[in-house]
């Protein structure tokens, strides 16, 4: 069960699914549909990683961008798992608000470094350097290296 619900192909199905998936595969037993719910329902990381906003509700704000290239933001989609078949494990992500045109690269590690050169070769190299750039604060987007490269 372990291995069909969440191994190398396993999609980490609900219940039904992993049911159904059991008799595609050919094989049946009496207590199988009740078997997969209480597999489901144990099995920690689906209870973790359900369906369940852990953010309390807070009121949206607008971001303007009041010409092109006035404002951007970037951030890192990862750890990517399993990993590409080259390795690459991140996106490094940068979009431009008024425009809504996103630049992104993969790479098997973001460090301050690989960040001020996709600064340099993917954004300020074709469009100029924005007024504003919003990132998260993580210490790879926002570093002695990227403050030097936007002066």
């Amino acid at each position: 069960m372990k291995e069909v619900h969440s191994g190398v192909c396993g999609s980490h199905m609900n219940e039904h699914l992993l049911a159904k998936k059991f008799m595609r595969t050919g094989y049946f037993w009496l207590t199988m549909e009740h078997d997969c719910v209480e597999f489901v329902r144990k099995y920690i990381k689906c209870q973790i990683h359900a369906n369940i906003i852990h953010a309390l509700p807070s009121e949206l704000h607008s971001m303007t961008a009041l010409w092109p290239y006035s404002m951007g933001g970037m951030d890192v989609i990862g750890v990517i798992d399993p990993p590409t078949s080259n390795g690459y494990r991140f996106i490094l992500v940068a979009i431009e608000y008024f425009t809504k045109w996103v630049e992104s690269t993969s790479y098997k590690s973001v460090t301050k470094k690989i960040v001020s050169e996709f600064l340099r070769n993917h954004i300020i190299c074709h469009f100029g350097m924005s007024e504003t750039l919003v990132t998260d604060n993580a210490r790879n987007l926002n570093n002695d290296m990227v403050d030097e490269l936007c002066q």
